[in-house]
């Protein structure tokens, strides 16, 4: 092989090292001869590329089971020129204090409006009692009892639905809220005129002797009645739990400023008009805002899902069955306790079942915000269910120990005859803490979508307190004391709530069914 000359390289030398080029830094840019059709790509286009596509294969989805949301969708993220959406107290929320506090706000706002309502009407009653023969009480009630009946029955339990369904619904909520409303109305409102027809003297009541005015005050007031709570839960549901606050608040002073007027003089029917009245205007205005709250929060979601006839039916068919029973469960025991015990001793036990009323159904309000909470977040259903569980138990076990310790200085104030109650009241405190318990798990099936879980719970609840009402021995009239003639059914009441709560912890049957969470 021939030696390599010295000496500079020729251009033509094949022993030569091949032209080079330096090549350019990452911050420089491309190289002159690098056109459009060059098999390059820059690496900082490809890296994002690649860093977007690792981002999107992290995210992970929690889907429910189904019936958990409804639809099953998260709720659409707000729009990102809006600024970030108030919490449950009406501030600002900028670091998520709203989902950390597990819907504090909504369970507060709920039983705030549950408590307002409750008060009222256990003050109504007391003032009736002061202002009125104790008979035209009784007729007064009548219709009360009659309204609220039908009202909580022919709500079909949509209330609880719409605060499930509305966190996902999107710009379909408008739609969803007023198709609700426009069946359940018109359902109550002929059932209140078939009741009315059947039972005449109610509508006499209403009309101060007027069937046709009495008809047309109870027709009115069951169409408005029926959806008051409803409104209630799309306020909180859209994200305005405390509207709803204000709206009862106004309501409930509103109502025991009317009876004050004119309860010395129209007596039954100005117990009645204390009711209608209100009912009729709060619907209408309550309406009105509801419209514009409703379209402003559709406006600011996503496409939206609603469920299905065939989902929607599997939750309300049994829960709505079920919200039958809570209605009875409220207004058949008092009715039959009257009826067997006597008009005197029955008026004892209606007082001392109307504070029972009071707690059970803000207790239940406080509760039902689970559902929504688990609507809106439902990888943390767990989270929340203790949570709500804790903060229940801290909230209302005192109010317990309370209602117990002020029975008798409290019924001692209306006379004699309403204070020998006050043992009766106190055993009544004891079966709600097992009550507790039935209402919370009661929640968490609503929460769940589990339809036939919460109607099984909640009808033979119900079936056990009327069976103890309406069937346990009572001693003969004349023969004991008011306490005693009560004691039975009281201790009735309080054998019903501890076998379902023990049920509900050692009978397979009546176990809650755990939601699952995939990963997509």
């Amino acid at each position: 092989m021939p030696a390599r000359p010295a000496g500079n390289v020729g251009p033509h030398d094949p022993y030569a090292d091949p032209a080079t080029r330096r090549m350019p830094a990452r911050e420089a840019s491309p190289a002159p001869d690098a056109g459009p059709d060059a098999p390059t790509v820059r690496l900082e286009a490809a890296r994002e590329r690649v860093r977007s596509r690792e981002n999107a294969e992290q995210r992970t989805e929690y889907l429910p089971t189904v019936g958990l949301r409804g639809p099953g969708e998260n709720p659409p993220p707000p729009p990102a020129d809006e600024p970030p959406a108030a919490d449950a107290t009406g501030g600002d929320d900028p670091d998520g204090t709203r989902s950390r506090n597990s819907g504090i706000g909504d369970g507060i706002a709920l039983t705030l409006c549950s408590g307002f309502g409750s008060i009222a009407g256990l003050l109504g009653v007391l003032i009736a009692a002061r202002i009125m023969p104790q008979e035209e009480v009784g007729r007064a009630s009548e219709f009360v009892s009659a309204f609220q009946l039908i009202g909580g029955m022919a709500q079909l339990n949509l209330g609880l639905g719409l605060l499930r369904w509305l966190p996902g619904a999107g710009r379909k909520s408008v739609r969803m809220v007023f198709g609700s409303m426009l069946l359940i109305m018109p359902l109550s409102g002929l059932i209140g005129l078939v009741y009315g027809v059947i039972v005449p003297q109610i509508a006499e009541t209403a009309g101060g002797g007027d069937f046709g005015l009495g008809l047309l005050v109870l027709v009115l007031t069951c169409a408005g009645w029926v959806v008051f709570v409803v409104h209630d839960f799309v306020m909180v549901a859209i994200g305005k739990p405390w509207i709803a606050v204000w709206r009862n608040g106004t309501f409930a002073i509103f109502r025991i400023v009317l009876l004050l007027a004119l309860g010395s003089s129209l007596y039954s029917q100005a117990m009645v008009l204390s009711w209608a009245i209100p009912v009729v205007l709060w619907i209408s205005a309550g309406t009105a805002v509801l419209w514009y709250l409703t379209r402003r929060y559709a406006a600011s979601g996503g496409p939206g899902i609603v469920p299905s006839r065939a989902e929607a039916i599997a939750f309300l068919a049994p829960t709505a069955l079920a919200q039958c029973g809570n209605a009875l469960l409220y207004n058949q025991v008092p009715l039959f306790a009257n009826l067997r015990m006597g008009n005197e001793i029955g008026a004892v036990f209606f007082i001392c079942w109307q504070a029972v009323t009071v707690i059970d159904l803000a207790a239940t309000f406080f509760t039902n915000s689970l559902a929504v909470q688990t609507a809106r977040e439902p990888h943390r259903a767990e989270e929340f269910a203790r949570t709500a569980r804790r903060r229940m138990l801290l909230l209302f076990l005192p109010t317990l120990g309370v209602g117990a310790a002020l029975g008798y200085p409290v019924l001692s104030l209306l006379g004699e005859g309403y204070s020998a109650g006050a043992p009766a009241l106190a055993v009544l405190m004891v079966g709600l803490l097992f009550r507790l318990l039935v209402v919370f798990e009661l929640a968490r099936r609503q929460a769940d979508g589990d339809g036939m879980g919460y109607a099984k719970i909640q009808l033979m609840n119900t079936a056990l307190v009327l069976a103890f009402a309406g069937l346990v021995p009572l001693p003969e009239p004349g023969t004991a004391s008011v306490s005693m003639t009560m004691l039975p059914v009281v201790l009735g009441y309080v054998g019903a709530q501890f076998v379902c709560a023990l049920a509900l912890r050692f009978v397979p049957a009546w176990s809650r069914r755990k939601p699952s969470e995939v990963k997509s």
